[in-house]
């Protein structure tokens, strides 16, 4: 990429160059959705997973620089006051405190959780050939057609449920946890916790010291609902899926049986806290999360399993996911989590719309995700079509959005404390 130092930083809009990851659950072939949404062709049998858009060191962005590409996250490291104001530099350490990304799940990510920032700093100074930096990672997924995903621990009563339908399970975590978790849906709120933290302790621990159990356990399971008259619900059919594709000893399987099962429309959210267990499963979102990569998995994966650590960041709260509608402010859908590293807005642009944005000295990152954006600022325009994206500086204090055909826009940016 060219040199940093020679590219002074100038009040326009940046069109972007995004990295792809070509993780193994992406879009293959004719489903692959992030080359449709950037109208090109895939590679015949190649996965596509996630397009990352921000200044993680892992995969930066490149920036247009009197055409030239800029690696972001260097050109922050050179200019941060001009690219990200001055309190956003002092807040975030001179780094872009946020990453952007289109997710699209072709089959189930790991089971999952992220860690807080004292854990973070934890498992990084110890482990950074499994956690790649120091910091946490709380996330909001959005729905662009359709989301399904697990997403925390089910209510006790339903847990209670589970382990009278599925005896196979109940056997394996114990009589005498299996019978606590019976008896605990009428106990205090803090009772409840304890008893879902006992059970999945249990559960998790086992199947690190007895995988051989555990494997009998997922056998008998499968041939018992296999070998039924009846249709398996979605959740059986979730667990026979994914026993093909993960036939030994992975308490992933199990758990599916454990969290809630959670379907977004699109246009729909959710938000992910440190601690909180999920797994994407299938569809197509915008995610934007605080500038990170750690994750510690435990289930329905190959790549490195951390049962130890995972037990330790857990939040054990059961209960209902929240689904989040947005709140519209202004024609704009708002997506409030308590992260203070971004706030993600989607607006509808109508075709013949001129919408006038101030910038309040904080860059923000958009993302086409239908249409033609124009972005025009005193002393040009930039032109934003459907899949690309671009990077607006703090330096450039307003500018405005035309777009002459219907247009949709997903505005990643530090929200005002």
């Amino acid at each position: 990429m060219t040199a940093i130092s020679d590219r002074p930083v100038r009040p326009k809009p940046y069109l972007m160059q995004n990295q792809i990851q070509h993780y193994e659950w992406g879009t293959r072939d004719k489903d692959a959705f992030i080359p449709r949404l950037m109208g090109i062709a895939p590679q015949p049998g190649v996965p596509y997973g996630e397009l990352w858009m921000g200044a993680h060191p892992k995969a930066p962005s490149a920036v247009f620089v009197d055409d030239q590409p800029v690696a972001l996250d260097r050109w922050i490291a050179e200019h941060p006051q001009e690219l990200l104001g001055k309190s956003v530099s002092s807040r975030f350490d001179r780094k872009l405190p946020f990453l952007l990304k289109v997710l699209s799940a072709g089959e189930a990510l790991s089971i999952q959780a992220h860690p807080n920032k004292a854990q973070a700093r934890q498992l990084h100074a110890e482990a950074p050939e499994h956690y790649p930096d120091d910091n946490h990672k709380p996330e909001v997924a959005i729905a662009l057609d359709s989301l399904t995903a697990l997403m925390g621990i089910r209510p006790v009563a339903d847990l209670a449920t589970t382990l009278s339908q599925y005896p196979e399970i109940a056997e394996f975590v114990g009589a005498d946890v299996a019978s606590r978790v019976q008896a605990a849906y009428a106990l205090s709120p803090q009772k409840q916790r304890d008893t879902a933290k006992l059970l999945f302790t249990t559960l998790i621990t086992r199947s690190v010291s007895q995988p051989d159990a555990l494997s009998q356990t997922i056998a008998k399971l499968s041939h018992r609902l296999g070998s039924r008259k009846r249709e398996p619900t979605e959740v059986e059919t979730l667990f026979l899926t994914l026993q093909q594709k993960y036939p030994s000893a992975d308490v992933g399987l199990l758990c599916v049986f454990l969290m809630n099962l959670v379907r977004l429309s699109a246009g729909e959210a959710m938000f992910a806290e440190a601690g909180v267990p999920h797994a994407y499963l299938k569809g197509n979102i915008i995610e934007c999360m605080a500038n990170s990569d750690n994750v510690v998995r435990v289930g329905l994966t190959l790549k490195y399993k951390d049962a130890r650590s995972l037990l330790e960041i857990l939040r054990y709260e059961p209960g209902p996911v929240k689904i989040l509608g947005g709140t519209s402010v202004g024609g704009t859908v708002v997506y409030k989590t308590p992260a203070p590293e971004f706030r993600v807005s989607r607006f509808d642009v109508a075709a013949g719309a001129n919408r006038h944005v101030s910038t309040a000295g904080r860059p923000c990152i958009m993302v086409v995700t239908a249409g033609e954006i124009v972005l025009r600022y005193a002393g040009g325009h930039e032109v934003c079509r459907r899949g690309q994206s671009v990077f607006v500086p703090a330096i450039l204090p307003e500018y405005s959005i035309f777009s002459a055909q219907p247009s949709v826009v997903f505005k990643a940016e530090i929200p005002v404390r």
